[in-house]
């Protein structure tokens, strides 16, 4: 169970990363599951560039050749959804219940995988534009778009190897500004014209270790970034068939599970 000052961080900076939360048995499983999927060679490079389904599965691919990010959405092999533990569901559930107005996936457990893995690129490393999840839906802040999402690293993700950035005194400075901008829309995609105007504080990039989980909610500015070193990094988020949460739609049938 989390502490105080924990879910006090959380509810304040947004985020929260917990070191460990899935063990080394199950998170080496599920790292060689995805290489399987991707149908690549961990120790050959050259097969990296493009995935080669195995046979008889389904799923949607997203290749970004430009920035080398290949995502798959609706995965369902089981040693990958083997990372959704019951430590895993026990800090989720007690993050997601302090937001009980915020509309939620009635499902106690995902349908599958959304994987995001950012392969090693030769290109400078920066920090671009941050965001707000949902900005791109007619989503809006208020009660909030969701209560509590994940981000589980299947490898390391070293600093520069395709992090994730945060920006922690973001939720507050959000908020700060919405008190000031009372009859501002309360769509995310009218507040991500805003951010440019709002001192959302210093960025910070999450360093984090294999099965290590990072935890985020509704208000916390992030983005993503390419992978300047020489090993993939591989995280997941997980996916629903809900129809309650088609409002999530992200590929087909399959929807960001947002519990």
């Amino acid at each position: 169970m989390l502490s105080t000052a924990q879910i006090e961080q959380f509810e304040e900076e947004g985020y929260l990363l917990l070191s460990n939360l899935i063990s080394k048995e199950i998170i080496e499983k599920a790292e060689h599951a995805m290489w399987n999927t991707l149908g690549m060679d961990t120790d050959h490079p050259d097969t990296w560039d493009q995935v080669q389904r195995p046979f008889l599965t389904n799923f949607y691919i997203e290749n970004m050749a430009h920035e080398r990010r290949i995502e798959l959405f609706g995965v369902t092999h089981p040693d990958l959804l083997e990372c959704c533990t019951p430590d895993y569901l026990t800090i989720l559930n007690q993050l997601a219940e302090r937001y009980p107005s915020i509309p939620h996936c009635k499902s106690d457990h995902p349908d599958a995988i959304w994987a995001m893995n950012q392969f090693p690129i030769s290109a400078e490393w920066k920090i671009t534009s941050p965001h707000l999840d949902g900005y791109s839906r007619d989503l809006r802040l208020d009660p909030g778009s969701f209560r509590a999402s994940s981000l589980t690293y299947l490898t390391d993700a070293n600093s520069h190897q395709g992090t994730t950035v945060i920006w922690p005194e973001g939720p507050e400075r959000i908020r700060e500004f919405r008190k000031q901008n009372p009859n501002l829309s309360n769509k995310i995609r009218t507040m991500l014209t805003h951010l440019p105007q709002i001192d959302l504080g210093e960025p910070m990039e999450v360093v984090a270790k294999q099965g290590d989980v990072l935890f985020f909610h509704h208000l916390l500015p992030h983005t993503g970034t390419i992978n300047a070193c020489s090993s993939p990094r591989f995280a997941i988020r997980y996916m629903c068939l809900c129809f309650e949460c088609r409002p999530w739609q992200k590929r087909g049938e399959w929807n960001i599970w947002m519990p």
